[in-house]
């Protein structure tokens, strides 16, 4: 976020005043600092998040706000250095953001979400403010697209392929993988987690060290700089695609 030009740290007021009133939709990243292995950093789904908003505020236009690299990720706690804000206060803090920004005039809200444990929250979130103010809600969970596109090779898995790739993008040097020699056994990951990320049935963990004892599952294996930036170029595209079919249709109603 450090030099986009549609981020509003980096603004004056003629410029916030000037993007505003060209396009009213506000982009706000989320993810949460959580452990991910010996290999990858605690702000991994901070960066992956910041990554797209950043990538889509410049493709649409979009004004970027700054949010909390925190999120609500109890079931890390077990593992040192994870941080986990309460739901109250993660809500809270969202609520407060989004009502500035529809104050100053912005009519959607785009949440780039790398973190699902994030989303319950932030649906309860649009839900209310929905009601409050004249804002629509547009939530795009960015994991869950990179798992769509390319998650035939490595399935799910935490602090795997798939979530190396944005953090060799964001920042390289953060990327430690050659330290990634311990996987959870794959197997039981990759069982346990779909009863946990299933949507028509599921259950809830109290410690992800129930699903992965190390910390992580999956494999690295393909995680060249390449291919890094072709997940990311991909999933950047899809991402534009589905907001912008989604403001698209949000138009015939409003």
């Amino acid at each position: 976020m450090s030099k986009n030009k549609h981020a509003l740290i980096n603004m004056t007021i003629p410029d916030a005043e000037a993007q505003l009133k060209r396009n009213q939709v506000v982009i706000i990243p989320t993810g949460s600092v959580e452990q991910h292995g010996s290999h990858l950093p605690y702000g991994t789904d901070w960066f992956a998040a910041s990554l797209f908003a950043e990538r889509l505020s410049e493709k649409i236009d979009a004004l970027l706000v700054p949010f909390t690299p925190l999120g609500v990720t109890p079931i890390h706690m077990g593992f040192i250095g994870t941080v986990s804000l309460s739901p109250e206060t993660y809500m809270g803090m969202l609520k407060d953001v989004v009502k500035c920004m529809a104050k100053h005039g912005a009519k959607r809200i785009v949440i780039v979400n790398w973190h699902e444990l994030n989303d319950p929250l932030i649906r309860l979130v649009a839900t209310q403010l929905q009601q409050e103010v004249n804002v629509r809600f547009i939530v795009v969970q960015a994991h869950y697209v990179t798992l769509q596109l390319y998650g035939e090779k490595s399935g799910l898995t935490h602090g795997g392929l798939l979530e190396a790739l944005p953090v060799m993008v964001y920042d390289p040097s953060l990327a430690k993988l050659e330290r990634g020699t311990d996987p959870s056994p794959h197997g039981q990951g990759n069982k346990l987690d779909k009863f946990r990320r299933r949507r028509e049935t599921y259950t809830v963990f109290h410690d992800v060290k129930e699903i992965y004892p190390t910390g992580w599952y999956g494999t690295l294996e393909g995680a060249t700089e390449e291919y890094a930036r072709e997940v990311v170029g991909g999933v950047t595209e899809k991402i534009v695609e589905y907001v912008n079919e989604t403001l698209e249709a949000l138009k015939e109603i409003d």
